[in-house]
């Protein structure tokens, strides 16, 4: 039958067409088959591990996936068996695949994190290395299925870094969502930590909460004052090497305010200087932090700022009734505060409003539901003074939303 269902398939697949629509010639195929495709069979014998020969053809020729490596070195740990209910299999169809099925294409840097965790630095290419490293300390069989079991529990943890809304604490998965938006993936070994510390209860949920806070705090701080970040990666294992199992929060709080130059957390008026004077515009922060100050005016009606977009007040380019309003320095005055946040907003009239003149934009913004706008309709003109005297405004605010 299964035969027959084959000859079917190609019998259809050779009267169609190739990638380019080009007519399938049989006898062409047939001469491609004959001459490029090599099929290579290897006898296996009762006592032969194939995960020990996949490992040995192909670890050491082609590339391949790091947790198909991990993969593979795990399962020769266990005895192999031709028949169903081996060992290899059932740790594969127990622990190892649920985990694949959880990640999918995470699953390689999730190995990656977790080997990170209590601080150990493991690059790209060396993820296999690292966990094989791991794994070979584990003398028997059953304490690598331990190894395993904690390996997975903490894999469906990492799957809510990912996807904040299968969190079931709001205020945690308000956290999870923050470092997923600023794509602050270096947190994640100290995530780890944190949050299996929780799940143990070393740690409690406000402990979690109030950790997400600071990591925040720390990395806007940092994105908006233009900190360098190549040395977060340092910092975060430096972190996951000495995280203590109680009070998280003043430990981190001490050591992130300890850190100077290229380490420092930005206090207060740097902070604000940076959001006043600073071009945000264009960098990943800036429509994070607007949605984030909008936020935390707490509307009683809950405002959708999913589909909103950043405006310039002070548009990008200068229209001719533009340049009349800043006067003779526009050219100056539109270089040093067009991208400022004083100058920016969020809107869903976008395409409205363009170049507009400012009486005009105002007309447009006058039924908007963001508060970041209304300060903008009390406004008789819109200058260099105006967008200084709100991004002072908004300063504070960020100030408040992100404590030092």
């Amino acid at each position: 039958m299964r035969v027959i269902q084959a000859y079917r398939y190609f019998l259809e697949k050779l009267e169609g067409t190739d990638d380019e629509d080009q007519l399938l010639v049989p006898k062409q195929v047939l001469q491609s088959i004959q001459q490029s495709l090599q099929v290579v069979m290897i006898n296996l014998g009762e006592a032969d591990d194939p995960y020990l020969i996949y490992e040995s053809l192909n670890y050491k020729g082609k590339p391949l996936n790091q947790a198909d490596l991990v993969r593979n070195y795990v399962l020769m740990r266990f005895r192999y068996s031709t028949s169903n209910g081996g060992e290899q299999e059932s740790v594969y169809k127990e622990l190892w695949r649920p985990m694949e099925e959880c990640l999918n294409d995470y699953m390689t840097e999730f190995l990656r994190h977790y080997g990170m965790r209590h601080g150990r630095n493991i690059r790209q290419g060396e993820i296999y290395n690292a966990s094989k490293a791991g794994f070979e300390k584990l003398k028997e069989a059953n304490d690598v299925r331990i190894e395993l079991d904690k390996m997975k529990l903490t894999a469906f943890s990492y799957k809510k870094f990912l996807e904040p809304d299968e969190e079931e604490n709001r205020r945690v998965a308000k956290g999870f969502q923050a470092m997923k938006e600023l794509d602050s993936t270096v947190f994640y070994p100290l995530l780890i930590r944190l949050y299996l510390g929780q799940e143990k209860e070393i740690y409690t949920i406000d402990d979690i909460v109030s950790s997400l806070e600071v990591l925040e705090s720390f990395y806007v701080r940092r994105l908006v004052c233009e900190v360098p970040t190549n040395g977060l990666n340092k910092i975060t294992m430096e972190l996951c090497l000495n995280l203590p199992d109680t009070n998280p929060v003043a430990w981190l709080k001490e050591k992130f305010g300890n850190g100077s130059g290229s380490r420092r957390w930005p206090k207060d008026d740097e902070f604000k200087e940076a959001l006043i004077t600073k071009s945000i515009y264009r960098r990943k922060i800036a429509k994070y932090t607007l949605i984030s100050l909008e936020e935390s005016f707490k509307h009683k009606e809950t405002v959708d700022t999913s589909t909103a977009t950043i405006e310039h007040v002070m548009p990008q380019t200068l229209s001719d009734s533009w340049k009349d309003l800043l006067g003779e320095d526009h050219a100056l005055i539109h270089e040093k505060w067009s991208n400022t946040i004083g100058n920016l907003t969020l809107t869903g009239y976008n395409p409205e409003l363009g170049n507009a003149p400012f009486d005009k934009k105002k007309k447009h913004l006058r039924n908007t539901h963001f508060e970041l706008s209304k300060d903008i309709l009390e406004e008789e003109t819109w200058g260099a003074t105006q967008v200084e005297r709100r991004g002072q405004k908004l300063a504070h605010l960020a100030v408040e939303r992100w404590k030092r």
